[in-house]
């Protein structure tokens, strides 16, 4: 089934963290209580801050490790995920995500990422689109990347235009960049989505994957 499988990012593509973020930045005080903003928002925020870069990477250890359950699934990933899968696509989740946070090395964010998944419904033992062994976390981009080839998907989706720059970003892999904010309309080497349904929609027309590249 390589001809049909498709590869799509974990963190800030298929599970989303505006919410946990700003909550937790404001229940350290690192932000005002009224603060109203996405994951950048308050990275820039805290950043802004005097010691500002040790504060966000303390409070990324958190939000990705203990308060991981927290995190939300992107509107629409779950439906369209499932009509993938009752449409032949094989789904591989590949992330780059290290084991340990850089912050403090107890935390560790690939459990705590499992634990998210199963009990988000995704995975095929629970009725889910998406088989246990098809899911990858790796150490580094480079690893990402080369995992994404060795899977011999023909699309892959993530929200970080860099993946997409790497010069081993597989030239016969369609690339998709989830782009949530409307205000944003990065250019490159991709085909923006803009929702989780979009995406869906655009699987349906396979001959666009074979066209590419």
């Amino acid at each position: 089934m390589s001809d049909r499988r498709i590869g799509i990012d974990f963190d800030n593509t298929l599970v989303l963290y505006d919410l946990v973020f700003r909550n937790c930045g404001i229940e350290r005080g690192l932000l005002p209580r009224d603060f109203r903003g996405d994951k950048d928002a308050v990275r820039s925020a805290i950043r802004a801050r005097d010691g500002g870069e040790r504060q966000w990477t303390a409070l990324q250890a958190e939000v990705y490790g203990p308060r991981m359950a927290a995190a939300e699934m992107a509107p629409g990933a779950r439906d369209a995920l499932k009509g993938l899968r009752r449409a032949g696509w094989q789904i591989s989740i590949v992330s780059h995500k290290t084991r340990f946070a850089a912050a403090d090395p107890n935390v560790d964010l690939r459990a705590a990422a499992w634990t998210w998944l199963e009990t988000s419904g995704l995975l095929t033992e629970a009725g889910g689109p998406v088989d246990r062994a098809d899911v990858f976390f790796e150490a580094t981009r480079t690893a990402k990347i080369a995992r994404i080839r060795a899977l011999g998907c023909v699309g892959f989706i993530d929200d970080l235009v860099e993946v997409f720059e790497e010069p081993d970003f597989p030239a016969e892999v369609a690339p998709y960049l989830l782009v949530l904010d409307p205000a944003r309309s990065p250019q490159g080497r991709f085909e923006i989505v803009r929702s989780w349904t979009e995406f869906g929609a655009r699987l349906e027309a396979p001959a666009a994957l074979r066209s590419h590249g």
